[in-house]
């Protein structure tokens, strides 16, 4: 596999985007602790604003601005949190949900969004609907330009969803969902970058849990053909021109070449059956590079 050159430009882009969590992490956290109002603003809701706001990455605002955390929470808004959190719409402490604490705290920063949201949908001059609440965390009010954010979350999570309802939701569906919400590369070394932090190699691997070989189909297949394409390679794997393989959960001949040169760069029988000792060799690859 070839060596790309990055541009400065995406380095730069790249080190805005190096602390994205995985979508396994994502999904835990949202559904853990979002615990307020979710049939008003559901996880997936939650997960689109998150992405959209900061990657879902739980950081400062770039340039030091004010907001932090996944949901990029300004002081406003962290006061609003702990209103709610306490009852108490008197009070204008931001109570547990400082800026230190949400940085210091995934749940902290996931339970501040989930507290403002419905700390902003119970103020009567939002009219207690989830459409003035969004409006209100978007700054839409303040900012007309944001008017376009709220549709773009509520897409996202419509396509989240769906792909939560699906047994086997493939990568570039998620992907294609989160980009709704904020939009990144399709290719090239930024969305190389991003799909290695939305799929960590070691995560991927442990979710091959079935045995696939030649024509089988499905978000297995898609795992192994990606894990194929990413994981380290030894002097043997990469004495030859390798094209990545197309990730589309189909295992064919390509599939099949790949696979059994991976095993017998490895020791392995080369039968292009990947079952335990392939995804064995795979996972030790790929953790002697983690």
């Amino acid at each position: 596999m070839s060596t790309e050159i990055i541009s400065k430009t995406d380095k730069y882009r790249i080190m805005r985007t190096e602390q994205i969590d995985s979508i396994f992490l994502m999904l835990h956290l949202v559904t853990s602790y979002h615990q307020n109002l979710i049939g008003i603003f559901p996880p997936e809701l939650v997960l689109a604003i998150c992405w959209e706001e900061s990657y879902f990455q739980n950081i400062s605002q770039y340039g030091g601005g004010p907001a932090v955390g996944y949901g990029q929470l300004e002081q406003g808004g962290r006061i609003k949190a702990q209103q709610h959190e306490s009852n108490n719409y008197n009070s204008f402490s931001q109570g547990r949900f400082t800026a230190q604490n949400i940085l210091q705290d995934r749940r902290t920063s996931i339970e501040g969004v989930s507290h403002c949201l419905a700390g902003l949908y119970s103020h009567p001059k939002l009219q207690h609907t989830r459409d003035g609440a969004l409006k209100a965390y978007a700054g839409v009010f303040h900012r007309a330009e944001n008017a376009p954010i709220p549709g773009q979350w509520s897409r996202s999570a419509d396509a989240l969803r769906a792909c939560v309802a699906t047994p086997s939701p493939s990568m570039s569906q998620v992907e294609d969902a989160l980009r709704l919400a904020r939009h990144f590369d399709t290719s090239g070394p930024v969305y190389a970058h991003i799909h290695a932090r939305l799929w960590p190699l070691v995560d991927m691997i442990g979710k091959i849990v079935a045995t696939v070989q030649q024509y089988s189909t499905g978000q297995q297949v898609a795992y192994v053909q990606d894990a194929l394409n990413r994981v380290p390679m030894n002097a043997a794997w990469s004495s030859g021109a390798i094209q990545p393989l197309k990730v589309d959960g189909l295992f064919g001949p390509k599939t099949a070449a790949r696979v059994k040169l991976f095993q017998s760069c490895n020791g392995l029988v080369a039968d292009a059956i990947v079952g335990p000792k392939t995804r064995a060799a795979l996972l030790a690859r790929a953790e002697s590079a983690a």
